[in-house]
Formats: structure tokens, C-alpha cells, sequence
């Protein structure tokens, strides 16, 4: 069994220059999305590609975070890299992580609509026309990659030079606050706290993700099925964002403080709620791979 632990490298490096190293790479990140925004634009409106677009985006996202990273603890180890920069190391259990963390993430889906649809305040419908199956597997794709862009941005190579910089639990609290900005901010939630409020829990349950496993099997899976249940399969906004195919073309409606409105479920005071409880099922969830990776 591989066991991947930069806990050692981390405590050699100034703290210092641990937040040197965060900055740097969360600069790296913003730079990466705007450029990555740009190129994808650029390609899918030459080309043509009406789906291609926000998929073309989320590659190049991934492929610039990956490398700039690397390139980044390339240079601050000289060429003794200590782990992975993505925090995605491979392992007998990966599949399975991965696997729970999509399963834990379409029951928060689930459970965060329950409360709209038992109110009568969910109109859905099926979608129809020859663009579906394209557009939901340009959508499921987009998902696929950009949960993967922001975990590794998120809780990936920053996270763990922040850990090393002010500790675990700061940490935590600081990418969090951070993740929950990048959704709020211009998105224009009508609950402006609740938004906050729920981006914030949100964060907490994917650190909590990666500090027990020490990788981002959990957390992107969580991320994926959470996002891929809500947008391409219910056709829900996220975050604001409603411009991915759907299965289903569904709408909240009824009270800003239960379904979000415009800016989805992720502004609903019944998702805080949801969210609260999915830091203890997590925190269970991992208690085998927790065992394994972090407490020796």
C-alpha cells in the first residue's frame, strides 16, 4: 500500500515561506482561470462549439493549476517534490473514496431539494430536443473537471502550505471563508449571508474531507455528485450559474429563505442545515481511511 504524507516536508519549510508559497499559488490559481476563461472563448467561438465552451474552460483550468503547482514546489523543494500536487495519490482505496464521496454528495443534493419539493414549490420538466444528451454530457464533463480545479485550488497545494504556514484548523477556516467568496461574489444572491453562510459549511465538509484522508478522493467525489446532481441532472442553479445542460429543466420557486431564487439552493437556510449534518457523516464516513493515512 502506497501512503502519501507531506507532513514530514512540511515541517522543514519556515513558516514564513509556507505562506509565501500560499500566496504564490493562489495568485497562480487566479491567473490560471482568467487566462483559461479567455482561451476557452476564444477556441469554442471560432470553432463554433455551443457546449465546448464551458468544458474547453474547465480543461485548461486543470491543466494550468496542475502544472504551475508543480512547476511551484519544483522550484521551492530544488527538484525534491514531496508529494502530490494535485493530492490525488494513487492508492488501493482511491476508487472507493472517490466512489462514497459521490455517493455522500447526491444525498446532500437530495436532501437539500427535499424541502422545496415537499412544500409544492418545484416545478420540473423534462427536457427535450436533440441538444440534450450533448449538452448533459458537455455539462457532466465541465463538473467533472472543474470540482477537480477548485478542490485542487481549494484544499489542494495552497491548502497545504497554509496548513504549514498557521495550522490545520486555521487553515480549514481561511479556505473556507476564501471558497465562500469565490461563490458569492458577483453571483448577486438575494441572502446575501445565507449564501456566505452555506459556501462557508460547504468548505468545512471538503477540508474535513482532506484532512482525514489526506488526499481529495472524498472531496472531489462529494463536490462532483453534489454539483452533477443538482445542475445536470435537475437543471438547479449553482451558485448563480444556470447555463449547463440538464436532464431535467427544474425550477425552485416559493421564498428566497427556501429556495435561493436565482441563485440556487446554495442560498436556502434548509441547505445549512444539510450541510451541518454532512460534516458529521463525512467525518464517519472516513473513519477506515482516517485510521490508515493520517493518525500513524
Amino acid at each position: 500500500m502506497t501512503e502519501w504524507n507531506d507532513r514530514a516536508g512540511r515541517e522543514k519549510t519556515p513558516r514564513g515561506f509556507e505562506l509565501v508559497l500560499f500566496v504564490a499559488s493562489m495568485l497562480w490559481a487566479g491567473c490560471a482561470s482568467v487566462t483559461a476563461g479567455s482561451a476557452a472563448a476564444g477556441i469554442a467561438g471560432r470553432l463554433g462549439w455551443m457546449y465546448g465552451q464551458t468544458l474547453l474552460q474547465a480543461v485548461f483550468l486543470v491543466f494550468l493549476v496542475a502544472v504551475g503547482f508543480r512547476l511551484m514546489d519544483w522550484i521551492a523543494t530544488r527538484g525534491k517534490m514531496r508529494g502530490y500536487t494535485l493530492a490525488l495519490p494513487w492508492r488501493e482505496t482511491a476508487g472507493r473514496e472517490w466512489g462514497t464521496g459521490v455517493a455522500i454528495g447526491w444525498g446532500m443534493c437530495l436532501a437539500a431539494v427535499l424541502p422545496v419539493l415537499l412544500s409544492g414549490h418545484l416545478d420540473a420538466m423534462l427536457s427535450r430536443g436533440p441538444g440534450v444528451l450533448p449538452g448533459v454530457l458537455a455539462a457532466v464533463g465541465t463538473l467533472l473537471l472543474g470540482t477537480l480545479a477548485e478542490e485542487a485550488i481549494f484544499r489542494g497545494y495552497p491548502f497545504r502550505r497554509l496548513m504549514g504556514a498557521i495550522g490545520q484548523a486555521w487553515a480549514a477556516v481561511t479556505m473556507s471563508v476564501l471558497f465562500a467568496g469565490f461563490l458569492v461574489v458577483g453571483r448577486g444572491p438575494r441572502h446575501y449571508g445565507v449564501a456566505l453562510l452555506c459556501g462557508l459549511l460547504l468548505g468545512l465538509v471538503l477540508a474535513i474531507a482532506y484532512e482525514r484522508t489526506h488526499a481529495l478522493w472524498v472531496g472531489w467525489g462529494l463536490h462532483f455528485g453534489y454539483r452533477a446532481v443538482m445542475a445536470a441532472v435537475l437543471g438547479l442553479p449553482i451558485a448563480g450559474r444556470n447555463d449547463l445542460g440538464s436532464l431535467l429543466d427544474a425550477r425552485a420557486m416559493g421564498p428566497s429563505w427556501l429556495s435561493g431564487r436565482a441563485y440556487g439552493l446554495g442560498a436556502a437556510w434548509p441547505t445549512t442545515i444539510v450541510l451541518v449534518a454532512a460534516i458529521w457523516v463525512v467525518y464517519r464516513a472516513t473513519k477506515d481511511w482516517a485510521w490508515m493515512y493520517t493518525l500513524p
